[in-house]
């Protein structure tokens, strides 16, 4: 039997430069690779637009839905999430409608906490009652409280965060209750929706890695004494842990003669005030080859205070070769083995001292970065992702098609 899965997401998971949109799309190109038939809703991502179909699995059928999002100012207007408020379009509704009542389909994926106002739409539309999965790319209900606490800017915004964090509660607790199985990154994630529905069929499925692997580096003192970040800083939480980084390593970074660069898009005014405020740090903004961001620096930082999930950053330091320093908060997801060939310390503020006598010790770096390259290398495959989640998949809906059967026979 050929399973047959409706994929929601908030967007076509393009470009490949973002974690969520690199775990959607690598998720749903493996379940079609082990023999799904797959077809994906999404509306265009409206923050980036570059980036192409052709760099997704051919297997899936990548359906756009037309127009745009809706306009920011719709969130505190909405009952749902600010996310969900935002994809909730009336076109991607509409396309829904079409797509259930065109087609069967054994599962739908409501891939991400803001796809929770399709929920209502599958249990009417849908007519052969599918499989219902939850794919949690992290417990936002933690994240968007701490968020909202760590917020210190104008109260309006502040009030409109608590708000936010509130309604994320709501949609975590809708999904976790009327899905039939959740997907997380990490058991952390797991354990948590497991605290509102501890009968919810769970699976944890940490990312897998596509990315260039580095055969081989020696890490020397010819490499310059210079750490990085790299990632895309257009969330909140994201900009609050940089500027929070940047703040404990300012005076230390400084006076120990450290570089520190940080690669990836920083949006304005954002990065203004940060470049007014830290005008020792260089910010890279978006660079076409990361593999000599990597090779020319000594450490790369994981400084992630707020916020949890999985950091698929981690996977591209690893196999770049690049020696990691984290706060312990952003590791989870990591094997605990792992976890032993990084930096780690438990603030952010404790990292940067560390740092600044780590980055001397060339040979333990070069060590850290060997190891972890031997240890990550068989651990992280996203067909063995695939291959278990369409297992999984198949094995409740048999159960679907036997209990019904089994009250039949009872009659």
């Amino acid at each position: 039997m050929t399973i047959s899965i409706l994929w929601l997401g908030r967007t076509i998971p393009i470009p490949l430069n973002a974690g969520d949109r690199i775990y959607t799309a690598h998720l749903a190109g493996a379940v079609a690779r082990q023999g799904a038939r797959v077809v994906f809703l999404g509306l265009e991502n409206p923050d980036d637009q570059t980036g192409s179909l052709g760099q997704l699995e051919s297997a899936v059928r990548w359906k756009v839905v037309p127009g745009a999002p809706n306009p920011r100012l719709f969130g505190p207007l909405s009952k749902l999430p600010m996310v969900g408020a935002r994809f909730a379009t009336k076109q991607y509704r509409e396309a829904l409608e079409q797509e259930l009542e065109s087609n069967d389909y054994d599962v739908v994926v409501l891939d991400q906490y803001g796809m929770s106002w399709a929920l209502n739409h599958v249990e009417q539309i849908a007519r052969n009652h599918p499989v219902l999965v939850h794919v949690s790319h992290d417990f936002e209900t933690r994240v968007t409280d701490q968020i909202a606490r760590n917020f210190n800017g104008d109260l309006l915004r502040k009030t409109l965060l608590k708000e936010n964090a509130r309604k994320t509660r709501l949609a975590e607790e809708h999904l976790a209750r009327s899905c039939d199985l959740l997907v997380t990154l990490t058991e952390e994630d797991r354990a948590a929706f497991n605290d509102i529905n501890p009968s919810l069929v769970n699976i944890i499925l940490p990312p897998g890695y596509a990315g260039r692997k580095e055969r081989g580096r020696i890490l020397d003192e010819t490499v310059p004494r210079r750490a990085i970040i790299v990632g895309s800083f257009t969330w909140i939480a994201k900009q609050m842990n940089l500027e929070r980084l940047l703040e404990a390593a300012s005076g230390l970074f400084r006076q120990h003669h450290i570089e520190l660069h940080v690669v990836g898009a920083v949006p304005e005014p954002f990065l203004s005030r940060l470049k007014s405020r830290f005008p020792w740090v260089v910010f890279r903004g978006f660079v076409d080859d990361l593999g000599e961001e990597f090779r020319s620096a000594r450490l790369a930082l994981v400084p992630e205070e707020i916020g949890g999930g999985f950091k698929l950053k981690i996977l591209d330091y690893i196999f770049a070769r690049v020696p990691i320093a984290a706060v312990e908060a952003a590791l989870n997801g990591i094997p605990g083995q792992l976890k032993s060939q990084f930096i780690t310390e438990s603030s952010v503020g404790e990292l940067t001292k560390t740092i600044t006598t780590a980055i001397d010790d060339i040979h333990r770096l070069d060590v850290m970065q060997r190891r972890a390259f031997e240890l990550a290398e068989d651990l992280f495959s996203w067909d063995a992702n695939g291959h278990r989640l369409l297992e999984t998949l198949q094995s409740i809906a048999d159960r679907a098609i036997e209990q019904p059967l089994l009250k039949s026979a009872r009659r």
